[in-house]
């Protein structure tokens, strides 16, 4: 299920320790500029592959 977070949600999320996964969907230079603390850098081919994700499909994962 892919869903709109308000920037609310997801500070109470990452105050629950929720998200599995923080990811940068941008490519690894715009990623290497500037990045959000803690994310991982996934551009959307490889995650619209499934490459980098974990296992476990029910995991909260945030990306941006």
């Amino acid at each position: 299920m892919v869903k709109t977070m308000t920037i609310k949600e997801l500070q109470e999320a990452l105050k629950q320790n929720a998200p599995r996964g923080f990811y940068d969907n941008r490519g690894l230079a715009s990623f290497e500029k500037l990045h959000i603390k803690g994310s991982t850098s996934l551009p959307v081919p490889d995650a619209a592959a499934g490459k980098g994700l974990p296992k476990d499909k029910a995991a909260m994962l945030v990306f941006y």
